[in-house]
């Protein structure tokens, strides 16, 4: 059991029981839905992040059309136990038929345009909780026996009642939706919440190699909801409905709470299990319908994860374009691996994606020049760890795809090659081709040409780059984007199998292929320890040398208490708060003649 722990929770976490208790639920989801043979048996159809309402996650579970929202609402501890506490929420398609059991206001939001945009972010809006919670979800961590219990609530209907009614206009006047005094809502909380709850258990049960050893359920009398047009909402006891009270530990008891009455139901390894769980998928550790591994072969998944090098000069937008593609791919319910590597000494992108991915950078070098060698380990941490269905390697900007493609013959029994992709500046492209043989080569190799940012210049423009990329290379596929948006199926096809028209290169081992050191392309870094002026800090920027190709990092002014992220590329800069918390400030100065620069910036902007 502690084995398995620790491959669930870092034994680092471990030592602080509060944090373990809150990374709990993310863990095992985390563990089991990105390994697809695992994820469908257990029931996740997929789960994700929600980017700006921090410590939100979103998910949805096989029979439920809707989607299922965690957030965290709590947490306390003691010297060796930690608690969490999680609202749970259910989100309905506006076709349900589950929706009917919703309150009208609930309803009316669910067909609202920006409906699937507040669910992608629902901690940010209270009202999304207030009117879609389901119940609430324990977590539990016991350091003294390395045991871990999960508890869900929820009443077994969750009745709310519209004391002067429920008017709505429409374009014949207005009607009496919901009569004074009656039922707004009448919602079965206790049979949507259980299935997520079967899943997470079951995830539990697989990920700890164990099942259950302890069960509690409690229960007590539930409260009926009442709101006026004139008053706020209030609760009363409700006759004959229950509030539930269901608990699972393993290897520590289930806590009871003193809010319930006396468990019903108490049972402890190894008693006959009551009945009534008898069939429940938390009550084994064997995955249903196939042996108990992480291994894809063993459920008889074959395929390998399909590779896409995606590259670009400095600045082209590959980082932007790879976030979206992630986003779509995760509400396709698939997983991307994402291999990041960044010329210098500070990685920075892997920051911008957000940690929830498979994310190596390997710093300290350019993957053209030093990546020969861990490029395979990067895959092979990645695989062992995950089952991903494709395998993103982001190159550094100045990287040249010929010097890679040589390695990849070497890596056909962990992956499919399926396409370089190359992502060009419609803005600076015309003249960093002109001027940086890497920037030709990229465009030559490439399979896919993505012309980034049209936004930004004219027709005549996009137009000349057309021609300009058609020179060096006839028959990639060229398409077009604003902000690196794109659908995937027109780059790589329905199922990723697209057939490139053309063979992969064949790279004689010994050929030198030009790198940025041949175009004397450095890169240097300045450390950040204290606030800077923001004044100071916009001036320096504007006046940086045509030499300086690329700038990034992350940046702390007086005036605000968090960090920024700093993006630079010539003519134009963006800082932008940033989601993460950093604890590194720093700056990445790419270009040539790059070491002389940070050294000037670094006496200007601290002082």
């Amino acid at each position: 059991m502690v084995h398995f722990l620790d491959t669930l929770l870092p034994p680092a976490m471990q030592a602080n029981p509060a944090r373990a208790a809150q990374e709990l639920p993310r863990a095992l989801m985390t563990r089991t839905n990105f390994i697809p043979g695992v994820r469908h048996r257990l029931g996740w159809r997929g789960v994700r992040d929600c980017a700006k309402g921090q410590g939100g996650l979103t998910v949805r579970i096989t029979g439920m059309d809707g989607v299922y929202g965690l957030k965290l609402l709590n947490f306390s501890e003691t010297p060796t136990m930690g608690y969490a506490t999680f609202h749970l929420t259910y989100f309905p398609t506006a076709t349900e038929s589950l929706i009917e059991s919703f309150s009208i206001q609930a309803g009316l939001i669910a067909h609202e345009n920006d409906y699937l945009d507040r669910i992608r972010e629902f901690p940010l809006f209270p009202d999304m909780t207030a009117l879609f919670g389901v119940g609430v979800l324990e977590a539990c961590f016991h350091s003294e026996e390395s045991g871990i219990s999960l508890t869900l609530t929820a009443p077994e209907n969750d009745i709310v009642i519209a004391q002067d009614g429920v008017v709505l206009d429409t374009p014949t006047g207005p009607i009496h939706a919901v009569a004074p005094g009656a039922e707004d809502q009448r919602l079965p909380a206790w049979d949507i919440a259980i299935p997520f709850f079967n899943a997470l258990a079951a995830s539990a049960s697989y990920c700890l190699q164990t099942a259950p050893k302890s069960l509690i359920r409690q229960t007590r009398q539930a409260m009926l909801r009442t709101y006026g047009n004139h008053t706020s909402l209030h609760s009363t006891p409700a006759p004959d409905i229950q509030d539930l009270r269901l608990g699972l530990g393993w290897h520590c008891p289930v806590p009871e709470s003193p809010e319930f009455d006396t468990p019903d139901t108490r049972w402890t390894a190894p008693e006959t299990m009551p009945e009534t769980f008898a069939d429940a998928p938390w009550l084994s550790s064997e995955l249903p319908g196939a042996s108990n591994s992480l291994d894809k072969r063993t459920m008889g998944i074959t395929e390998r994860p399909q590779l896409i090098v995606l590259t670009g000069f400095l600045g082209s937008g590959k980082t932007t374009f790879l976030a979206r593609f992630i986003e779509e791919q995760a509400g396709k319910n698939h997983f991307v691996a994402v291999i990041q590597n960044e010329i210098g000494q500070k990685g920075l992108d892997g920051k911008l994606l957000g940690q929830t991915y498979a994310v190596t950078e390997v710093d300290e070098g350019c993957v053209c020049c030093t990546l020969a060698g861990s490029l395979r380990s990067a895959l092979s941490g990645i695989l062992s760890e995950f089952q991903p269905d494709f395998v993103v390697l982001e190159t550094t900007g100045l990287a040249n795809p010929a010097n890679l493609l040589s390695e990849l013959a070497d890596l056909d029994d962990l992956l499919n090659f399926a396409s370089v992709t190359t992502v060009l500046d419609a803005a600076g492209a015309e003249h960093t081709l002109a001027e940086f043989e890497v920037a030709r080569s990229q465009v030559r190799l490439a399979d896919v040409l993505l012309i980034n940012k049209i936004d930004r210049v004219n027709e005549a423009t996009v137009a000349a780059l057309k021609h300009t990329l058609r020179a060096l290379n006839p028959s990639g596929d060229l398409h077009c984007m604003t902000n690196g948006d794109i659908q995937s199926t027109l780059l790589y096809g329905v199922n990723f199998r697209k057939k490139l028209r053309r063979p992969t290169p064949h790279i004689a081992p010994m050929t030198h292929h030009a790198t940025h050191e041949d175009d004397h392309i450095h890169s240097a870094l300045i450390s950040l320890d204290t606030p800077i002026d923001r004044g100071r800090f916009e001036r320096c920027v504007t006046a940086l040398p045509d030499q300086i190709l690329r700038a990034k990092g992350v940046v702390r002014f007086h005036d605000a208490q968090e960090p920024e992220i700093f993006q630079y590329v010539p003519g134009s800069h963006t800082l932008i708060p940033a989601d993460q918390p950093h604890t590194d400030c720093f700056l990445v100065l790419i270009g040539q003649n790059a070491t002389d620069v940070a050294k000037h910036v670094q006496t200007t902007i601290i002082r």
